[in-house]
């Protein structure tokens, strides 16, 4: 709920950029779902008026936006506080200056958002380069930015970068708005042509609102167009950005993690995936059970499930440790002293191990 919150904040922000688009401009912004509550057309009033009108969109954009920022703060201080065992949002605490408890200033949110500047720019880069960049053509482009906004405000390290999932949410935004890019390429490439050689602009077709993109030129145009050797920049935009985007997609598919897909190695199963797989098959389905990050993922499909790096957590029937790759540093000394530790007044007892990878059962209470 957060996350969509911050998605109508984003289109709120659309909405503000919107203002009195051009003729041509495309027709997505003309969507039901952008004509809604106060951007909605008054009954009776004339077709295209309020379309038109950028204070409209500037009242409505407001008003998304406001609703959108309103519903994540709910979400966060509220709604998942109600129904997380600890009664709280453990991320919030990475906020910093706007976290809880915290004094906020604008030097220190400035801050905040500079911190390793030069890594959340080689994440803007590369969250940018597999569209060539064309997303930063369209509004929609904005959507992302409240998300992405979050990320590098947070005081956590492992928001600003690529190596986690955190641009899952952002790609789909800016796909869309490459594509509305590439169309508002060739629909400003169609009315410099036309405006160039004094023609006529193309005439909408019935039922179609004043000053949208229609395809091919005016009636004039088409008795005076003449063969082009080379298309106009924005026509060779919109007609080659896709075959860019495949071309910076192959050269992708062979740099960073994806590069192991092309190693026969990463697909033999070593001796520690073997010992991963059989402790979790010691793990009784339906139990709760605490791990580190790398069998996290296949225990939560059977039992309820923590990851060991969070505190505090209920102290679980079963946890599952991988000493090699524990994310500690350094790692514990002793597993068994390390885990009683963080579930004081509960007992547990190593009930497998392997190359490493350790299962230990909750026994009762310490004395008991």
């Amino acid at each position: 709920m957060a996350a969509i919150g911050l998605v109508m904040a984003g289109m709120g922000l659309v909405m503000l950029a919107r203002g009195d688009d051009p003729p041509g401009t495309p027709r997505w912004l003309t969507a039901p779902f952008l004509r809604h509550g106060a951007v909605a057309r008054p009954a009776g009033a004339r077709h295209g008026a309020a379309e038109q009108e950028p204070g409209v969109w500037i009242r409505g954009g407001v008003l998304l936006a406001v609703w959108g920022l309103a519903w994540s703060v709910l979400a966060i201080a509220v709604i998942i506080p109600h129904f997380n065992p600890m009664h709280h949002y453990p991320y919030w605490y990475d906020g910093g200056v706007v976290g809880p408890g915290a004094h906020a200033s604008v030097s220190g949110l400035a801050h905040q958002v500079i911190q390793s500047g030069h890594e959340k720019l080689w994440t803007t880069f590369l969250i940018l380069l597999p569209v060539a960049f064309l997303a930063l053509r369209s509004p929609l482009v904005l959507i992302a930015l409240p998300s992405l906004a979050l990320r590098f405000i947070s005081t956590n390290s492992y928001f600003w970068g690529t190596s986690w999932h955190y641009d899952a949410t952002v790609m789909p935004i800016v796909f869309l708005a490459a594509v509305d890019g590439m169309a508002r390429f060739r629909a400003s490439s169609q009315r410099r042509a036309l405006l160039a050689r004094g023609d006529d602009p193309p005439e909408p077709p019935a039922g179609l609102r004043p000053g949208s993109s229609v395809t091919g030129p005016g009636p004039v145009a088409a008795r005076r167009r003449g063969n082009a050797l080379l298309p106009a920049p924005g026509e060779a935009v919109a007609r080659y950005g896709a075959a860019v985007m495949v071309v910076i997609a192959v050269w992708l598919a062979f740099r960073f993690p994806l590069d192991t897909l092309w190693s026969s190695q990463t697909y033999d199963i070593s001796s520690r995936v073997s010992a991963e797989n059989a402790a979790i098959a010691r793990v009784p389905n339906g139990v709760t059970v605490e791990t580190t990050l790398s069998m996290l993922a296949p225990l939560a499909a059977k039992d309820d499930t923590y990851w060991i790096g969070i505190t505090p957590n209920p102290a679980p029937d079963y946890v599952v440790f991988d000493e090699t790759n524990s994310g500690y540093s350094p790692p514990p000394a002793n597993v068994l002293t390390f885990i009683e530790q963080r579930h004081p007044g509960w007992a547990y007892l190593r009930v497998f191990t392997d190359d490493g990878v350790d299962v230990y059962r909750r026994v009762g209470r310490t004395g008991g």
